[in-house]
């Protein structure tokens, strides 16, 4: 025993001397000052703010970054990966078969008794060898016809330090090795609950914070244990009352030599309450001041070039294990072969690949519908037969191969591409000296409605009548984020009934409105238009009903120009996009200027005209000044209209250009029409004899006659894609021909004041302008940019996209 203690000491001693003297990666964003000036400024918005959903949404994005980051480190290591790079690469789906060789070479090597020597200090060669080869699909108890797990039972039953009960626990813990093997888990795991200290709750090592932390990582391997459960919750609330700092770090105020807050301590905390289930995107505890552990792993920039290979290793894996509890996985990630351990998680995470992959198909600007339509089913075939598969398997080694197999599927779907079509003119009939275009039904190129100020009886120009598109508005495929306006109610299905309601959120100020992710959008069979949400706070999912007199995106996206703090505590302005790397508080009341709104993950962020970065959330800020599409039009609340028939409002000014509005009938139309030539409004009754304007100097309909381009257009709002696709339009067009042009196309609702320069969209599909002066209604921008021109007197280019975005 004292050769032990010797040996459990000088390992002691020689960690110590690692972490403080061998790059100091630990220590380096620890002092005393950055610890008190991290609590000052108080590190991320929303955490100072008390708004953990916005954080969370963040984070969420901020956490898969960090995984990529981290695995890429990892990746150029090449043949130096050893076997916990192994590990990360495995639950990134990032290992090749040549990396998983260099792994194993690295295990046969580095491993004491693999090597040919005796069991290492405290079993660490052992874990992470037995982490690796099981990681890389390896029988740790056939290498090379040595028995690993038999000689770390060996250790187990009289282990050489405190230490090397936590780790041989672990390495015991990744699989099912035999009886030997079980009896030596159960007899582990019972003292190290024996040395746990009945007053704190804590495991009191050299270093409390790293000790404990290794310790909630075995038992959360073990929790079918005996009395490891109890262990466990104890440990938690512990760890939250005695270790957890303000700044989302953790450390040892008893021991500030040893216990003081380092990266190497938060990574490892934050790793294990995740395996212990705890939720490490929020705050462990209800103070609007302090921080979510993995944002302050976050803002070490952990796995950054240049920091140690084991800090990345570690970091990444923390990474991996904090999404892979979000997601519903249970327990620890190195606890392979336990029994449905990752099933929830690799089920969430297959099927937000299938809606990344339909995303993809839909906004595929060269296939066609009906190319498009094939590869969406396929992808829903694919998903619901892996789906089947995960559900049945037991175990996580099974669930991981399953979930990488059918990723691995939806990249083989592929869609065709069609040549582009040559664009015919569709036939004509004259009626009363006005030509009158009739679509054809089967158009892969939908010909506009088009609108403009009626100035002559006799015009020659071709025009089209509305026409009817059978298609419905596509539901949402992406997530987003939105708050409620409103009362909403939460289901549990999507029958709503009162004995599936789960929750009634009441109206609340804008400050204080509960926050969703919008997973999807459907019809229920009550005909009811919905969302399947998740609540940002609690982590509820169900569903509710959708549409904007319910929810709002919860982030501006418009062309802000000028905003005012909201929040009774004020924001903070940021060096850094994510929100790190604090400037100055602002408190409430104060207006900012605001350079443009820079898309970050499910969240928005603003930068300001002074560089730095401020969030974009809607509850803590609001936009006074938005650049409008046009200096010549205010938002105006059309007339209601209803299927089939539309009507316009004529402008207050009795001398401006009347206003027009078109609309989509449920009913296919094809009839002559006649002119007029007065200037009180134009009004089309679809499904009736229209009376028809003459349409515009560029005419949308492609002809034999004119050079055709082709222009993307996806339209938004409430955080979902309400419409996207690809239309043809002539040369010349302006991107409101193309907009009326894909309205017809899809069948949506479009309502709109004014013509040419003057033009301002009112209304998409029951989303409308409110009055002048509350900054709702329509945005555009083409290629990412907003122009300072209204739609009418913007020309298009071949190739450009067009994105509509309604603001709430």
């Amino acid at each position: 025993m004292k050769r032990k203690q010797f040996l459990y000491w000088f390992s002691i001693v020689l960690g110590i001397f690692l972490i403080f003297f061998s790059g100091g990666n630990s220590s380096r964003a620890d002092t005393a000052s950055d610890v008190n000036s991290a609590i000052s400024t108080g590190l991320t918005e929303i955490a100072q703010q008390g708004s953990k959903i916005d954080s969370r949404a963040d984070t969420a994005s901020d956490v898969n970054s960090a995984i990529s980051t981290g695995l890429t480190e990892i990746a150029q290591q090449g043949s130096k990966i050893d076997a916990w790079d192994a590990t990360c690469l495995v639950f990134g789906d990032r290992i090749t078969d040549l990396q998983a060789q260099y792994a194993y070479k690295s295990i046969l090597k580095n491993n004491d008794f693999l090597s040919g020597g005796s069991q290492g200090l405290n079993g660490i060669s052992d874990v992470s060898a037995v982490n690796g080869l099981v990681a890389i699909d390896k029988d740790p108890t056939n290498v090379n016809g040595k028995n690993l797990v038999a000689d770390i039972v060996k250790d187990a039953n009289n282990p050489a330090s405190d230490y090397s009960i936590v780790n041989d626990l672990e390495a015991l813990s990744t699989g099912s090795y035999g009886q030997a093997s079980e009896t030596a888990r159960t007899s582990l795991t019972k003292k190290l609950i024996g040395m746990q200290d009945q007053k704190t709750g804590l495991w009191n090592g050299f270093d409390k914070v790293d000790y404990t932390a290794r310790a909630i990582l075995a038992l959360s391997m073990n929790t079918n244990q005996p009395g490891a459960a109890d262990a466990l919750n104890t440990a938690v609330k512990a760890v939250s009352n005695h270790l957890y700092q303000e700044n989302g770090g953790f450390a040892d105020s008893s021991n500030t030599m040893f216990g003081a807050e380092n990266a190497y301590n938060d990574v490892t905390m934050t790793n294990a309450l995740a395996s212990a289930g705890v939720n490490v995107y929020v705050p462990l505890k209800e103070k609007t001041d302090y921080v979510a552990p993995v944002q302050r792993v976050l803002e070490q920039h952990p796995v950054s070039a240049g920091n140690s290979a084991m800090l990345i290793q570690q970091a990444t894996w923390t990474f991996e294990q904090a999404r892979f509890t979000r997601n519903g996985g249970k327990g620890s990630i190195f606890a392979f072969n336990q029994t449905d351990a990752a099933k929830p998680g690799e089920i969430v995470s297959i099927k937000a690949a299938a809606i990344t992959k339909k995303q993809s198909i839909i906004n595929d600007p060269q296939a066609t519908a009906a190319a498009k339509s094939d590869a969406l089913n396929l992808v829903d075939q694919i998903l619901a037969t892996y789906v089947s598969k995960l559900s049945a398997d037991s175990t996580s080694s099974a669930a991981i191969a399953d979930r990488a197999a059918g990723v691995t599927a939806f990249n083989h779907v592929t869609v065709s591409h069609a040549a582009p079509a040559t664009p015919v003119t569709p036939p004509t009939v004259t009626n009363n000296n006005v030509t009158v275009v009739n679509n054809p039904a089967s158009s892969s190129s939908a010909s506009s409605s088009s609108a403009a100020t009626s100035t002559s009886s006799s015009s020659s120009v071709p025009i089209s009548t509305p026409t009817v598109s059978g298609k419905p508005v596509k539901k949402a495929s992406h997530r987003s984020i939105v708050y409620a306006l409103t009362t909403v109610k939460l289901y549990r299905s999507s029958n709503f009934t009162k004995s599936n309601l789960t929750k009634t959120y009441k109206k609340r100020a804008r400050i204080n409105r509960p926050m969703f992710l919008v997973i999807s959008q459907q019809t229920n069979k009550q005909g009811h238009a919905i969302y399947r949400v998740k609540d940002m706070n609690l982590g509820k999912t169900g569903y509710t009903l959708s549409g904007s007199k319910y929810f709002a995106h919860a982030y501006y996206s418009a062309k802000v120009t000028r905003i005012k703090v909201i929040y009774p505590k004020g924001i903070n302005e940021y060096g850094k996009v994510n929100l790190t790397s604090k400037k100055r508080h602002v408190k409430k009341n104060a207006s900012l200027s605001v350079r443009k709104v820079v898309n970050y993950g499910l969240s928005n962020r603003m930068q300001l005209t002074n560089g730095r970065y401020i969030t974009a959330n809607k509850k803590l800020i609001l936009a006074t000044k938005i650049k409008k599409s046009s200096q010549n039009t205010r938002p105006s609340t059309p007339t209601a209209t209803t299927t089939g028939t539309s009507t316009s409002t004529p402008p207050t000014n009795s001398g401006s250009t009347a206003t027009t509005t078109t609309t989509t009938s449920s009913k296919p139309t094809a009839t002559t029409g006649t002119t007029t030539t007065t200037n009180s409004p134009i009004i089309i009754h679809l499904g009736a004899t229209p009376t028809l304007p003459v349409a515009p100097t560029n005419p949308v309909t492609p002809s034999n006659d004119a050079k055709t381009i082709t222009t993307t257009i996806s339209i938004h709002a409430d955080g979902a894609t309400i419409a996207s696709g690809s239309i043809k339009v002539n040369s010349g067009a302006s991107a409101f021909d193309a907009l009326q042009a894909f309205a017809q196309q899809q069948g949506l609702a479009l309502t709109y004041k004014g013509s040419g320069a003057t033009t301002y969209v009112t209304g998409i599909n029951g989303y409308n302008a409110g009055p002048a002066g509350t900054m709702t209604g329509w945005l555009y921008s083409v290629n990412g940019t907003e122009p300072g021109s209204s739609m009418g007197a913007y020309t298009l280019k071949d190739g450009d996209s067009i994105s509509m975005t309604y603001n709430k």
